[in-house]
């Protein structure tokens, strides 16, 4: 089996804009690319990458680096990533077990009120998420 090929991205703030310069690129192929907007540049990069390798932009595998001046603050976003990677399957978790709570008490024959009075939301919510 085959590695893919992995190339590194170090993305910076400048003139208002999200600069991203690519490492790992043979020695003729210089890369770099700017987007406005921070969501924006996972694709961009991808497509500049797949245009000068002349491959599939998900074909190969990309280890950003975040620096802006002296300050590298990769470990922090990496690390505010995986806590809210986390808290959406948390909530995910969350709102299965309140609607299964409700759904229990409606089957008991709990009104939308008294229900609404255990899960601490308006009745008005509960009776959203039973219907």
């Amino acid at each position: 089996m085959s590695k893919r090929p992995t190339y590194g991205v170090t993305v910076g703030r400048e003139d208002g804009l999200w600069t991203a310069e690519v490492d790992g690129l043979p020695p003729n192929f210089a890369a770099a690319t700017d987007v406005e907007h921070f969501a924006d540049l996972d694709r961009e990069v991808r497509d500049l990458i797949a245009g000068l390798m002349e491959t599939e932009p998900d074909e190969f595998d990309l280890v950003w680096h975040y620096i802006q001046g002296d300050q590298d603050y990769t470990s922090r976003l990496e690390q505010f990533r995986m806590w809210e990677d986390r808290l959406r399957v948390d909530v995910e978790h969350h709102e299965a077990a309140r609607k299964a709570a409700i759904e229990a008490m409606r089957a008991a024959g709990l009104s939308l009120r008294d229900i609404a009075d255990v899960v601490q939301i308006s009745y008005q919510r509960v009776h959203q998420i039973a219907g």
